[in-house]
């Protein structure tokens, strides 16, 4: 199989050189501060595409130490490495097609045996990792107490803690990357097992898959992957073997359905070993003041109260705080750019005085006076993600979203869609699924946009002098029923 790059500059290395470079991949699931990480470690050296053929965000950035270069490249967040939504599959395909040095997953001291699930998955990977233990301070808030040297030695990889929020320990990170490199026998990783009931079925596997498994896929791995039920290396391995040997798999994989749950139990056992080796929880009974805002932020009535505040606080900050510097663009800048054009080009031709003044500025700088909601919302966006209220926002309203097949996180791009639809359609950047991204855009355009709504309230008094507000709101919910309705249809026809 030829291997392609997957980002667009190659990772170079020079090994024996002076002048190392190392490439370091950053993984982690979602809300663990791995973004914080990442741009602390690499600031202004970063630059921010799409990851070859896909809608999703490609980081890149570079961090010096002791004269040797490494590379970051940050990861999708991602929960596991079984391919059920894109971002999965980008990080696992980055992981095993271009080989990074080093991989360093980055993991909520909080909860971290959620975490730890993702670095099972990783330890069955031919991959040197680093496991940086982030919100360390919020832990000890909890009363949870994690000693990282205990743990680091029951893992057999390095262990470095982290506040990444005040910049502790990330320089401390970086030295444990370099000296893995330097000296692999640091990484004696303990690896999780399969149950013990499913282990002669994995041998019988492996045996069948040798030397069939593509490069650089390693068998091992192929071989959990097939008893998961990943259908892309399912179909990756049924195209390379004969039909005999394919039989012969698919009669033992048929014969042993719940492997998953033997695999997934083999790493929750392997995860309550490391936690009990290296975690001390606070004592039954105790309750955090994160779960106590937990209480109120899923509840099914206080939620939905909490989501409508909070959403009406976004709409508040975004154009309270965006507007004036929108009309100070829209009317004093682009004057200024207006008459500073027209007096240069005073002995111009007619034709291009027109084309700039006309044209080209306007143009433009009806683009312009959307950059700042652009620049407030996504900060404010920004903020509810890594605060966890995001998540919790789409918990709440999953439900709802459902029948048009969609995820809870599409209701915040939609409401947005009230200020502006073409911030909405951007927004819609925050759904996981390729086509819940697909539906959202779909939909948005049936919420009424603040430029609608002004219409709606400007004609509503002239045509219904006795009724107008009536009007209105009727107008608004009839709206929003043909979008529900419009959903439900696509959802079914076209998804």
């Amino acid at each position: 199989m030829t291997r392609k790059p997957a980002i667009e500059h190659p990772i170079i290395r020079h090994e024996g050189s002076t002048k190392k470079r190392i490439a370091v991949a950053l993984a982690g699931q979602p809300n663990v501060g791995k973004s914080t990480v990442f741009n602390l470690l690499t600031g202004l050296t970063q630059h921010v595409g799409n990851w070859p053929g896909k809608t999703i965000e490609q980081k890149i950035g570079n961090y010096h130490q002791n004269g040797i270069k490494i590379e970051i490249i940050d990861l999708p967040g991602t929960y596991s490495l079984t391919a059920n939504s894109l971002e999965e599959r980008i990080a696992r395909d980055f992981i095993i097609k271009e080989q990074p040095d080093i991989v360093v997953v980055i993991a909520n001291a909080a909860a971290l045996e959620h975490s730890l699930y993702l670095v099972a998955e990783l330890l069955c990977l031919p991959v040197e990792l680093v496991l940086g233990l982030n919100m360390m301070d919020l832990a000890k808030q909890q009363g949870i107490e994690i000693e990282p040297h205990v743990l680091e030695a029951a893992l057999g990889l390095p262990v470095v803690p982290l506040v990444a929020t005040k910049n502790q320990g990330l320089r401390q990170l970086m030295v444990e990357e370099t000296r893995l490199v330097d000296d692999p026998t640091v990484f004696a990783p303990s690896r999780p097992t399969i149950r013990e009931d499913h282990r002669l079925v994995l041998d019988e596997l492996r045996a069948l898959l040798a030397g069939q498994v593509p490069e650089p896929y390693p068998m091992d791995w192929a071989a959990y992957k097939l008893l998961e039920g990943d259908v892309e290396i399912t179909h990756l391995i049924q195209e390379r073997l004969s039909s005999d040997r394919w039989e012969a798999i698919h009669a033992i994989l048929k014969q042993h359905e719940d492997a998953i749950l033997a695999i997934a139990s083999g790493r929750y056992e392997w995860i309550e070993r490391m936690m009990r080796a290296a975690v001390i929880r606070p004592l039954t009974g105790q309750i955090s003041l994160t779960d106590r805002l937990d209480r109120i932020a899923t509840h099914p009535i206080l939620g939905l109260v909490l989501l409508i505040v909070v959403f009406g606080l976004v709409f508040l900050l975004t154009y309270g705080l965006a507007s004036p510097f929108q009309a100070w663009l829209d009317t004093t800048a682009m004057f200024k750019v207006e008459a500073w054009t027209q007096l240069a080009l005073a002995n111009a031709p007619r034709w291009v005085v027109s084309l700039l003044l006309d044209g080209v500025i306007p143009g433009v700088g009806t683009v312009l006076t959307l950059l700042p909601i652009l620049i407030v919302f996504f900060a404010i966006l920004a903020l509810l993600e890594d605060t966890g209220y995001l998540a919790r926002a789409a918990y709440v309203v999953d439900r709802f979203m459902h029948p048009m097949g969609l995820h809870g996180k599409s209701s915040l791009a939609l409401c947005m869609g009230f200020g502006c639809n073409v911030l909405a359609v951007l927004g819609a950047r925050v759904v996981e699924s390729e086509h819940g991204r697909l539906l959202t855009i779909l939909l948005t355009p049936f919420v009424p946009c603040a430029a609608r709504l002004a219409v709606l309230a400007f004609l509503t008094p002239i045509f219904f002098p006795y009724n107008a507000a009536l009007v209105s709101w009727s107008l608004v919910a009839l709206n929003l029923l043909i979008l529900a309705g419009v959903g439900v249809l696509a959802n079914r026809a076209l998804f």
